[in-house]
């Protein structure tokens, strides 16, 4: 009965969507949007839908409004509409969500920004349930000579109170063709985190065509004290655009004790001429893995991506990855999970993109389409 009301819901959706464009095209507005399903397969489970999700977007004039619907587990469980637009000097926005199946509310954002003189000024505005959660953030940001600098306050709303403010400036450090960063953040407990970085220090450059560029930041807060250097050797190759080594130092108290000394990986990547790119990153400390490969349980990662031409001048594209870790024995060079996809764009208005994923353990394979209509 469930998929039955879902099904009905879903076509009364799709009528009123072609409804409305044809009237929107009448009256002489850009009308755009598009429809997607994704249907999943796994080891233990058969072929089930795992999302519907559809789109609209209406434009009138510089202004643009949308209205996004997406189910999951045959359950309608959001609705939400946008808008955006200039009004004089002020540029406006505003999002409104619902949960249609229990048929209540879950937040307004609205934001409103513009510039004084050389001064950028966003307000935005945030009402969620429960009430608590709901603030107001204004940020102001600008440049002074060379130095850039950004500053948010926020507020909580219900009720009343100060939440939190942060202060960055960024600029050049001309001597040393470096660039500086520098934030602080303060909440209603006080002192929060000051963060300072460094990025594009030359070590040395032009050695047997290799460049050696140092990134660092030192990170002070209540929970952490880290200095964490990156260094990344660039060579004068065709096809490979950067090397980089990283490293971390931990402090106890800043600057003067040092807890430990890490260099915990290594990440490389390199493109052809005709877009394909391969990656390589290795982990050299557990605790790390999951910043250097994206995957926790795998210290060793090699990606190839690129693009796929198929029809219509618009170009899809692919990903296949392979991740090295600790597997049961018998396991080809320690590989533990295999990673595709294919984005394919049959025609300007359809596309189709396959993803899967295969460990080899044994453990639960998954393999999942996605349909998707563009208009």
């Amino acid at each position: 009965m469930r998929t039955i009301r879902s099904s009905a819901v879903i076509t009364a959706i799709l009528v009123l969507t072609a409804c409305w464009a044809s009237s929107a095209q009448e009256a002489g507005w850009t009308f755009g949007g598009f429809f997607e399903t994704t249907v999943e397969m796994t080891q233990t489970r058969s072929i089930t839908v795992k999302n519907i999700a559809l789109n609209s977007v209406v434009g009138i004039g510089e202004w643009v409004a949308s209205a996004d619907a997406s189910f999951s587990d045959s359950q309608f469980d959001t609705l939400s509409f946008y808008a955006a637009g200039p009004l004089g000097p002020v540029a406006l926005t505003s999002s409104l969500a619902f949960n249609p199946s229990t048929l209540s509310f879950l937040s307004w954002q609205s934001g409103a920004s513009f510039t004084l003189r050389d001064l950028a000024i966003t307000d935005v505005l945030y009402i969620a349930t429960p009430q608590s959660s709901s603030y107001n953030a204004i940020t102001l940001s600008g440049t002074f000579g060379d130095i850039a600098f950004q500053g948010t306050a926020k507020v909580g709303i219900c009720p009343l109170c100060f939440w939190e403010t942060s202060l960055c400036l960024s600029g050049p450090w001309n001597r040393c063709d470096a660039d500086l960063k520098g934030c602080v953040q303060l909440t209603d407990a006080g002192f929060q985190s000051l963060a300072l970085t460094m990025t594009g220090l030359s070590l040395f450059g032009d050695v047997f065509g290799l460049e050696a560029i140092l990134d660092t930041s030192i990170t002070y807060s209540i929970e952490e004290k880290a200095f964490a250097p990156t260094l990344r050797i660039v060579p004068d190759w065709s096809i490979c655009a950067d090397i980089a080594l990283l490293g971390e130092i931990t402090v106890e108290s800043m600057p003067f004790s040092v807890d430990s000394m890490l260099i915990y990986g290594l990440v490389g990547e390199c493109t052809l001429d005709n877009g394909v790119t391969f990656l390589f990153a290795e982990s050299l400390s557990q605790e790390k893995n999951s910043s250097v490969t994206g995957e926790a349980d795998y210290w060793e990662v090699f990606r190839i991506s690129g693009p796929m031409p198929f029809c219509c001048d618009d170009a899809g594209s692919f990903e296949i990855a392979a991740y090295f870790g600790e597997t049961p024995p018998g396991s080809l060079f320690d590989l533990g999970l295999i990673e595709a996809s294919f984005d394919l764009r049959l025609s300007s208005g359809f596309a189709v993109v396959f993803e899967g994923a295969y460990p080899t353990d044994g453990t639960d394979w998954a393999v999942s389409v996605t349909f998707r209509v563009f208009w």
